[in-house]
């Protein structure tokens, strides 16, 4: 089986990539991206395969074809394999979609300032990420999170109605309006997660005395991993407007 793995050209993770970043006038730079948690990592990739019949076996029922860990050098055994599977979506006939954004198990045993690797592993193949390295303190460091409401810059973000039908859908975002309460919840839907992924993206606006809606700090609860129910607390009576995406 010949499969290929793709990455969007924009993402912090790369696969089957160079960590060389070639300078002007100045010796060539290697570069290992700082991780100080072992949430602080999500990222996607494509599995693409020569033949149908390949990228079918990949969307095995256990979906237990494909394994990620952390490698502590490329050509090593896995350092830690972590237990979770990827979100998994058949976007065409020969490429499978995966979503990654369930931590890094294990390396909290990863000594601080060694470096590390993502590694995917499907069957004898497999695919190992650019540098990354631990860091003791997140001084100096920020974690960039970006999605979009439709498929853009190389990113999948609408996935697919599942591993059996090759078939997009809608991703477009959910509104709730809400008047006058102090709490809500929503419920996580099965809709809901075939459209957003098992975690959403959720943003909230109050409206202001003046009538505009703002932003005023408000965080979303979930009840669970994956959550069935999306909870708020506006700390007294409240209206406003929620996006799910």
């Amino acid at each position: 089986m010949a499969i290929r793995i793709l990455t969007s050209r924009f993402s912090f993770i790369q696969f089957a990539a160079s960590d060389v970043i070639q300078a002007c006038g100045t010796a060539d730079i290697g570069l290992c991206l700082p991780v100080y948690d072992k949430d602080d990592i999500a990222f996607q990739f494509v599995l693409e395969t020569d033949l149908v019949s390949e990228a079918d076996s990949l969307c095995d029922r256990t979906n237990s074809s494909v394994v990620l860990g952390i490698r502590l050098a490329c050509a090593d055994p896995n350092f830690a394999t972590f237990p979770q599977k990827p979100e998994r979506f058949r976007i065409s006939p020969r490429q499978v979609l995966y979503n990654w954004n369930q931590g890094m198990d294990g390396f909290e045993n990863v000594t601080i300032g060694h470096c590390f690797y993502i590694n995917v592993t499907t069957g004898v193949q497999h695919f190992c990420s650019n540098c990354l390295q631990k860091i003791s303190d997140d001084c100096h460091t920020s974690v960039i999170e970006y999605s979009n409401d439709e498929d853009a810059f190389d990113f999948n973000y609408c996935n697919s109605v599942g591993t059996s039908d090759d078939a997009g859908v809608d991703c477009s975002p959910t509104l709730i309006q809400f008047t006058n309460v102090p709490t809500l919840v929503i419920p996580y839907t099965a809709s809901m997660v075939t459209k957003y992924g098992v975690l959403p993206s959720v943003k909230s606006w109050l409206y202001a005395p003046d009538g505009s809606l703002q932003e005023m700090g408000i965080t979303e609860r979930f009840d669970a991993y994956p959550p069935s129910q999306i909870m708020f607390d506006f700390g007294g009576p409240a209206s406003g407007v929620i996006r799910i995406s």
